[in-house]
């Protein structure tokens, strides 16, 4: 019995003594002076300011990073207005670049060079190599050392074809008998067709012409390589007159002199190995106004552009 007593004691004992620990602990608390709000919003912000330095250090550094920004900022910006004194539009620039590998680009004279399939492009690969020195035989892929105008940036595109010392030209052919030398060089020829278009069989000229409307190639597609208002600064040749302008544009561009005369004349080479003789065929092919009016209106541009008069053959 006595020991039930004692324990009921020790019990009670040390519930008083929990009780007078709390009740001191709520005193304190409660009589503790309240702070002011701006009291309050200085400890959360030197809260706060603990709390980012010592767990979030990366934002140590913002201002360092907004510097960093600034600069980059500042760096586009002054890209962006070197471009802007240029009078050519980066959006033109961009189209050019498009069809860029279609633009010989001639430092050391200071020319581009529109060029197209089908309109003796191996014979003015081969001089624009020999007048810069190089050595290649290779003409249709990068490896010909011919820089192209897909090569460059938008900016040193916009730099080049603003500026008036560069020479710009063209050479073209007149469409009709462009087309019949494609047709001839290409569209008689089954595994060309296959690859190019995926028809594998032969084809007569009339269904070559309604092919080509859909199957795209730049055999066969417009000569109009550039912006149409771009031409009106150029100076354009035409397949029929190809000996003459050889000679005024290399004349032009200071590249014209005995040793390149004596070369041209003399290299068999630099011609079109693939010459289809097509001028003397028109009417062959071309014995309807139909398929000349098809012609006429797929090719509406270079037409335009390039001065080709849509008289009938006869």
């Amino acid at each position: 019995m006595g020991w039930r007593i004692g324990k009921v004691l020790t019990i009670a004992m040390t519930i008083t003594g929990l009780y007078l620990v709390i009740e001191k602990f709520s005193k304190e608390r409660y009589n503790r002076p309240l702070l002011l709000w701006s009291q309050g919003q200085s400890v959360m912000r030197t809260t706060k300011e603990l709390f980012n330095r010592n767990f979030l250090p990366q934002t140590r550094h913002l201002s360092d990073i907004r510097s960093t920004n600034q600069t980059l900022k500042d760096q586009l910006t002054l890209s962006d207005n070197t471009c802007i004194e240029n009078k050519l539009n980066r959006h033109i620039a961009r189209q050019l670049k498009q069809n860029g590998k279609y633009a010989i680009v001639v430092s050391k004279y200071k020319l581009i060079f529109f060029w197209s399939e089908k309109s003796a492009c191996t014979y003015w690969k081969r001089i624009l190599q020999f007048i810069q020195g190089i050595n290649r035989t290779i003409l249709h892929d990068p490896r010909s050392g011919l820089k192209t105008l897909d090569m460059f940036s938008d900016c040193k595109i916009m730099e080049i074809m603003s500026n008036e010392q560069w020479v710009k030209a063209a050479f073209v052919r007149e469409p009709r008998e462009r087309i019949l030398s494609s047709y001839l060089d290409k569209g008689q020829h089954r595994h060309v067709m296959n690859e190019v278009c995926k028809i594998n069989r032969s084809l007569s000229f009339k269904e070559f012409l309604e092919i080509i409307k859909h199957c795209n190639d730049g055999h066969w597609s417009k000569q109009l390589r550039a912006p149409e208002y771009l031409y009106k600064q150029m100076m354009v040749g035409k397949f029929c007159d190809i000996a003459s302008f050889t000679e005024k544009l290399l004349k032009r561009i200071g590249a014209w002199n005995e040793k390149v005369e004596n070369w041209i004349t003399s290299s068999k080479h630099i011609y079109q190995p693939h010459a289809t003789n097509s001028k003397n065929k028109l009417l062959t092919y071309y014995n309807n106004t139909k398929s000349q009016d098809l012609i006429f209106n797929l090719f509406s541009d270079d037409y335009r552009v390039f001065g080709y008069d849509r008289t009938y053959l006869k």
